[in-house]
């Protein structure tokens, strides 16, 4: 189905939750809000529960032990736990000739951790895959880390091929998200894992397909073109998938060609919920008559149909709603799994699973539907700009969707589906406007 040819009324619900985020580290004062959070997800079990980076006990030691900079990825880097003393207390770097406290490391099973461990992990593509959303949602616009691939296989996508070519390395980027940017100059806090987690989890797509989504919380700016545009709350993330005790021994990935085993859970402190205003998991094809799945990529935070707590193709467990049971869901479902909400953010400042309370749970927000009449045809809905629109070609994330209460109000006649731009079109809005004939 195509965005400009179908029109979906929901039937069913998507659930959607909300958040409760500060990016600041342990014992730092509440920092000003980073910039604007938007996203395109896209990454997949394989990506984020099967890498070498953050499934493998010892790239995970040496992650969450070391600064996040490029002298910590480099072949022969002596991975030692340095902490900059003071540098988790601010978001300034640490200062040179600072002091630093080292201690040999080891990971759970009580190995000593390899000298590059961190430079052969991003060996595996899909490490450098989760390596880049790790950079984004952890540093600031001013702050990247850069990784030299060497003589040994890496797999390079052609994209990686061009930039080393060109530069003699990759490189990553923070983008403007800052949820850790004390993590450049030392080994990152509890705090700072969790929020960089739950940034994480929020990425993992079901299905691969790239959608935007919109993160926000009380650290995080908002602006009232981003609120309008992503107005639909789906899910509330929180725990830590970068505490290497929370890796499932049995998920570990020990090699770049290991065929990911089949496990229900790969990050035992990894959790999702709900909230009790659910939106939709099936909606009208209003060029099919009949309804049909939808958003069958961004299922991660609804119950799975099956009844597991884990649907396919996810990394965060099911916990429940995040406040009151909605009639919509099982009965079986847990409820108020978080905090009362923040009336005005719809935020829950901690929400509880594992056993424990976490302090930093995070909402995604999603676009929001377009509408039907009374007769469920597609209402007209704004177009972007024909130019800009073929000029950047973006991704169509899901076709066309709307609310089952706008389906009950009727109003407005069903159109008809919107026809495709031919190649005549394409050329002409790419030559622009053409001066009258004289």
């Amino acid at each position: 189905m195509n965005r400009r040819t179908v029109c979906l009324g929901l039937s069913s619900l998507l659930l959607t939750a909300g958040l409760g985020l500060a990016a600041t580290v342990s014992g730092a004062p509440h920092a000003p809000p980073v910039p604007l959070m938007q996203f395109g997800n896209h990454l997949t079990l394989d990506r984020l529960g099967f890498n070498l980076l953050t499934t493998n006990r010892q790239s995970l030691t040496a992650l969450v032990n070391n600064p996040l900079r490029t002298e910590s990825f480099a072949p022969k880097a002596a991975l030692r736990g340095s902490v900059f003393a003071g540098a988790l207390r601010g978001h300034l770097p640490a200062p040179r000739g600072s002091a630093a406290t080292t201690k040999p490391l080891k990971d759970r099973s009580g190995k000593p951790v390899e000298p590059g461990a961190l430079h052969k992990a991003l060996l595996d593509p899909a490490a450098r895959e989760v390596m880049k959303d790790l950079v984004e949602c952890a540093l600031g616009s001013h702050q990247s880390v850069s990784w030299t691939p060497g003589a040994q296989a890496w797999g390079p996508t052609a994209e990686e091929s061009a930039e080393v070519s060109r530069a003699r390395q990759l490189t990553w980027r923070g983008v403007g998200a800052g949820l850790c940017p004390a993590w450049a100059a030392g080994a990152p806090d509890a705090r700072c894992q969790e929020l960089v987690s739950a940034c994480l989890l929020t990425r993992n797509n079901a299905m691969g397909r790239i959608e935007d989504i919109s993160i926000r919380g009380g650290a995080i700016a908002t602006s009232p073109a981003e609120l309008q545009r992503y107005p639909e709350r789906e899910g509330a993330f929180f725990g830590n998938l970068l505490d290497p005790a929370a890796l499932n021994p049995t998920a570990e990935k020990l090699s770049v060609g290991q065929t990911r085993p089949t496990v229900d859970v790969i990050y035992s402190k990894a959790f999702v919920c709900s909230p009790p205003d659910a939106r939709a998991l099936r909606a009208f094809g209003c060029d099919q008559g009949t309804w049909v799945n939808w958003m069958s990529s961004r299922l991660c935070a609804v119950p799975d149909p099956k009844g597991g707590s884990h649907h396919q193709g996810c990394v965060a467990e099911y916990v429940g709603a995040c406040g009151a049971r909605d009639e919509q869901l099982p009965p079986q479902v847990s409820q108020h799994v978080c905090a009362p909400e923040d009336p005005r953010q719809h935020t829950y400042p901690s929400c509880t699973a594992g056993g424990r309370a976490w302090a930093h749970p995070v909402t995604v927000f999603l676009p929001s539907a377009p509408r039907t009449g009374s007769a469920r045809g597609c209402l007209p809905q704004p177009l972007p700009d024909a130019r800009s629109r073929l000029l950047s070609p973006v991704v169509d994330p899901m076709p066309i969707r709307t609310r089952p209460e706008e389906l009950r109000q009727g109003g407005g006649a069903p159109i008809a589906p919107r026809s495709p731009v031919t190649p005549a079109d394409a050329a002409r809005v790419r030559k622009g406007p053409q001066a009258p004939a004289r």
